[in-house]
């Protein structure tokens, strides 16, 4: 009988699981997480559940007992140190071993902390469940927020604050926030949005001094010159992914994870997907690191058809969304805000998408508001051939009319 084991509870590592048992593999399923709590809905924990409009059993994914219900042997709040991959054995943390057939890593990443920051107790990050709780009783009495970052997660927490009836200030460092994922203007019209719901969104902009009583901190100076009294600070300047294990267990690291090839596949018998996966992606033909929650997800179903069913490219193009306010963003594909950008629809009322491309091919698409756009844009994108960037741009055209000519 197989015997598969998952480290990390994350989207990998529970809809892996989950989707093994859909699939009618009937060997044993473990699944480790170094969290205490079981596998939750993480997008909730900057939004819904922070603003305290979704209460706890919503968040996690699955009631505890639909694990024994299917099978699932759950270690929470253990952490594997090492292993042997030619040995199918893995170390755990307080001595033991466990040992696999199969082994899939979804191992996730840990927020970044400023190097000249303060280990202060109102100075936090958001990744966890029990960040999430700790920063959404810390609101309850604050009245000033400082969000350092305005990337997705320092977004979200500032807008979720907001609506809260927080003042918040946000700085960023760049001239533009998301300018290097979105383009300059893209996150131009993010900077507008913030400011225009009462953000003190402050770009180019970095903290020069700290100002503590006892074990909090109570101001800051910025680069602008400026002191500033806030009361709760949240450091929101990226992740790094977890690879103290993969390093341990001799996979390959490269790129800023760990390089797995078309299907998913780090070594024989071994799957990594979400924040550490470096895929190499047959569609866009080039290896692409993924740090979004929906990616994490769709990895860990398509490992689990892969061992059920044999290893197959996995195709499916990086999916993610934000929700800020009442703006809803997606996105699908893997650009860089450097490519050629091609505009489609209305800027002002923040309704529009915008096609990124590269070589003439279009590697990326993002929209405002504009769910079917986007739809459409990801076929564009699977394609693989030249579309007409008037086209694109054109109101009047019909983009479903596109796919079909640009797949034949």
């Amino acid at each position: 009988m197989k015997r598969v084991v998952i480290v990390g509870g994350g989207g990998t590592g529970d809809y892996a699981a989950f989707a093994l048992r859909k699939q009618g593999f009937d060997g044993m399923v473990t699944l480790i997480s170094s969290d205490r709590d079981r596998p939750y809905d993480r997008p909730y924990l900057s939004k819904e559940f922070l603003r305290g409009e979704v209460e706890l059993p919503k968040v996690f994914l699955h009631d505890e007992a639909d694990y024994s219900k299917q099978g699932i042997e759950l270690q929470l709040n253990r952490k594997v140190t090492g292993g042997s991959i030619p040995g199918g054995k893995l170390a755990v943390d307080g001595g033991g071993e466990v040992e696999f057939d199969v082994l899939i890593l979804g191992l996730g990443g840990t927020p970044r902390r400023l190097h000249d920051g303060p280990r202060a107790e109102n100075v936090v990050t958001l990744r966890s469940l029990r960040d999430s709780k700790a920063i959404r009783q810390a609101l309850e009495h604050t009245s000033r927020l400082l969000v350092i970052g305005a990337g997705f997660i320092g977004a979200e927490v500032a807008a979720s604050a907001r609506q809260m009836g927080k003042d918040v200030l946000m700085i960023e460092a760049s001239p533009v926030p998301l300018s290097r994922a979105l383009s300059p203007e893209v996150g131009e019209i993010y900077a507008t949005i913030h400011r225009s719901h009462g953000v003190d969104l402050r770009t180019g902009t970095t903290v020069q001094a700290w100002h503590t009583e006892g074990n909090r901190v109570v101001g800051v100076t910025l680069s602008d010159g400026r002191r500033e009294e806030v009361d709760l600070v949240l450091e929101a300047v990226g992740i790094d992914p977890n690879l103290e294990l993969p390093k341990a267990l001799g996979l390959t690291i490269e790129g800023g994870g760990v390089r797995v090839d078309e299907a998913l596949r780090a070594a024989e018998g071994v799957y990594c997907g979400g924040d550490i996966a470096l895929h190499q992606h047959p569609v866009l033909g080039r290896a692409i690191r993924v740090e979004h929650w929906e990616v994490a997800k769709n990895h860990g179903r398509g490992i689990a058809a892969n061992i059920t069913g044999g290893d197959k490219p996995y195709t499916k193009l990086p999916y993610f969304w934000s929700d800020q306010y009442d703006v809803n963003m997606e996105y699908r594909g893997n650009a860089s805000g450097d490519d050629r950008a091609v505009w489609r629809g209305d800027r002002e009322a923040l309704s529009f998408s915008v096609f990124y491309l590269r070589d003439g091919l279009i590697d990326g698409v993002v929209s405002m508001n504009d769910s079917k756009t986007n739809e459409l844009g990801g076929k564009l994108i699977e394609s693989r051939r030249p579309v007409s960037e008037s086209a694109l741009a054109d109101m009047g055209a019909d983009l479903a009319q596109l796919v079909p000519a640009a797949t034949s």
